[in-house]
């Protein structure tokens, strides 16, 4: 799977991604967790728990949990007319005798 930004051609510097296995730990609940890496050492390991566990109330989980900040910076509207009527985009007609796009490519 491709990740949007490794598409944009700004970026380029690499991105760091985990070296090793990760497990999951829970912070608050199944439905509220992050990953820790298994190449830790134990001590190392649950210092971070420990940490991340005691201060899961600063993870911001939805938009409701970031109080504070105005929900005009959080929030996506799309600019549309209220009055447009959608248009549907008319379907490609081939000819018969036309090569198909998908047969373009596997011809070489």
């Amino acid at each position: 799977m491709v990740a949007l930004i490794d598409l944009d051609p700004r970026l380029d510097e690499t991105r760091i991604e985990p070296g090793d296995d990760l497990r999951p730990l829970p912070l608050r609940d199944d439905d509220h967790k992050t990953h820790i890496g298994t190449s830790l050492k134990p001590d190392d390991r649950w210092m971070v728990s420990q940490t991340l566990i005691d201060n899961n109330d600063l993870f911001a989980w939805t938009t409701a949990d970031m109080h504070g900040v105005s929900p005009d910076i959080v929030t996506h509207r799309l600019s549309i007319y209220k009055e447009a009527r959608s248009v549907a985009q008319k379907n490609e007609k081939w000819a018969k005798k036309s090569v198909m796009p998908h047969e373009k490519i596997f011809r070489n």
